[in-house]
């Protein structure tokens, strides 16, 4: 009987310092990202829209809705743009920017760099 308690204490021992581990590490990487965020958001000089960016914002959009005139023309302007080197190196980089989000939310949902974790019998027929 005391080995099963002794085995049952040591599983027990064992699950209580690897949770202790992840949520250490868990808070130390939170930690690191807070202050990543609020060094860029300070350097960076972003502050979160006024009310009255809002108003207008949405005073446009539904202006816009309204107005089939408003839809013809902005159709009409886009028909006949002609990107520039600018706007094509501007649209590379936000390719990149959503690739990499892509692969970062890869990486997480599989828990692993490369490759999927393997569950169960690995043959398949």
């Amino acid at each position: 009987m005391s080995a099963i308690i002794s085995k049952a204490t040591g599983l027990l021992n064992s699950v209580v310092s690897k949770s202790a581990e992840a949520v250490n590490k868990t808070i130390y990487w939170t930690k690191v990202g807070a202050e990543l965020t609020k060094t860029v958001y300070q350097k960076e000089g972003f502050a979160p829209p006024s009310i009255k960016q809002f108003e207008t914002t949405y005073q446009n959009l539904f202006k816009f809705l309204k107005s089939p005139k408003e839809q013809e023309k902005f159709i009409n302007e886009y028909k006949n743009y002609r990107p520039d080197t600018k706007s094509l190196v501007q649209f590379g980089v936000y390719g990149i920017h959503l690739a990499g989000f892509f692969a970062v939310g890869e990486i997480i949902g599989r828990r692993k760099f490369f490759g999927y974790p393997k569950f169960g019998n690995s043959s398949h027929h």
